[in-house]
């Protein structure tokens, strides 16, 4: 071409033959700084609330934690999970530890909520106490469970429980989203340095066509900032279904891993956040006004009632009925506010592996159709992708103007 000849020829044809090696360069970089800025900083840092920044994806973590629960709560029917736990099998893994984590509990709260009175209760009744509840605890909590599962819509709301979680904790949010697209994260700054070079191309044809028009090189960074990113986020869901030229099969890169996506996904999802553990701190720590507190804190006052049985008067003459009801308060909040105990643990990983929850998510997820997979997964992040894209412009107009300033001045 003309115009190539005399770039060549050009006493600073070798300043303009570096516009496309720096586009190239910058797409590359703008790409890579997008990415940090989705994620990062997981908490607004500057001057709030125009001055500083927040990763896209920590600053909207209740709407992207929705988001996911609106997808998965499609493939996944609670029922069915809920039917899979097996609570007399569970009873039975807690049942070895239990006798020792009771009588630490109640020692700690007897003294804490009845001072003297809890070291001159005899011996016997505390005895007696500490084998009913060990012996009525299993039975409780399985009532409890049975009650949850006939009444999971009103009692459990999973959709809350994770948005909170992932609200409260933004990192499991970002380790989350960058475990499913970590590769088409590689995928997208790699595209931006190729699509970077080819649009610098023209940005320098049309550069050296009109030297004078200062704005070209800032614009254009704007110009090709925007579309890189713009194209390679396209390319990562686009085309759907294969499409075939010459030796060539074109295809989205994340609907082409769909397999890998779903395992990921549901391997992800389940270990950090949709797990029996997840479950159980929200049902010990949900909102003491809640249904599902009261129900908890009901089947609590019961499992110690019938626990004393027949010598309940006699606790209650011994330590009064205000430090009797003080005790049973100091047991629910207890439960509450103190870490899981092994038992509940050892509960707790049995039932995962009875559930196995990521299982089921990876095997429906298998089953989508590309345009299933897309309409999964995309919703997710499309009313967001424009700040990338703005990002990758802004980037690259400042970019474009360095090399103005810095090279053509």
């Amino acid at each position: 071409m003309e115009i190539v000849q005399e770039i060549l020829m050009h006493p600073n044809g070798q300043y303009f033959l570096l516009v496309p090696v720096f586009s190239g360069l910058i797409g590359f970089a703008t790409n890579f700084i997008g990415i940090q800025m989705m994620f990062k900083p997981l908490e607004f840092f500057g001057l709030k609330p125009v001055f500083g920044w927040q990763g896209i994806i920590p600053a909207r973590a209740k709407k992207f934690a929705a988001l996911q629960m609106d997808q998965v709560e499609k493939i996944i029917d609670v029922n069915e999970v809920l039917e899979k736990v097996n609570i007399d099998a569970i009873g039975d893994i807690m049942q070895p530890n239990l006798r020792q984590l009771i009588e630490l509990v109640m020692v700690d709260l007897g003294a804490r909520a009845t001072e003297v009175y809890w070291e001159n209760t005899p011996s016997f009744i505390k005895k007696r106490l500490y084998g009913k509840v060990e012996k009525e605890l299993p039975g409780i909590i399985s009532r409890l469970v049975e009650d949850i599962k006939g009444n999971h819509e009103t009692l459990l709301d999973t959709k809350e429980m994770v948005v909170s979680k992932l609200d409260e904790d933004k990192g499991l949010l970002v380790r989350l989203v960058r475990k499913t697209i970590d590769k088409e994260l590689g995928f997208l700054m790699k595209s931006g340095l190729f699509l970077g070079f080819a649009f610098g191309v023209i940005q320098m044809l049309v550069f050296f066509k009109y030297p004078d028009v200062w704005y070209v090189l800032p614009i254009g960074g704007f110009i090709v900032g925007y579309i890189t990113n713009w194209i390679a986020v396209k390319l990562m869901f686009w085309p759907l279904y294969p499409i075939k030229i010459g030796p060539f099969r074109l295809q989205g890169v994340f609907i082409r891993r769909k397999d890998e996506v779903a395992k990921d996904y549901a391997e992800t999802l389940t270990e950090s956040v949709l797990n029996a553990e997840t479950i159980a701190n929200y049902i010990l720590k949900s909102d003491p006004s809640s249904s599902l507190s009261k129900l908890l804190r009901f089947y609590i006052n019961e499992a110690i009632d019938r626990s004393l049985g027949g010598t309940k008067h006699l606790v209650l003459f011994s330590v009064g009925t205000e430090s009797f009801i003080k005790f049973k308060s100091n047991f629910y909040e207890n439960l509450r506010n103190e870490s899981m105990p092994p038992p509940l643990q050892a509960g707790i990983s049995f039932a995962e592996k009875e559930i196995n929850l990521s299982e089921i998510i990876e095997s429906r997820m298998k089953l989508f159709t590309p345009s299933e997979l897309d309409g999964f997964v995309r919703p997710i992040f499309e009313e967001d992708e424009w700040l990338l894209y703005m990002v990758g412009g802004a980037l690259g107009f400042l970019a474009g103007w360095g090399q103005l300033v810095l090279i053509f001045s």
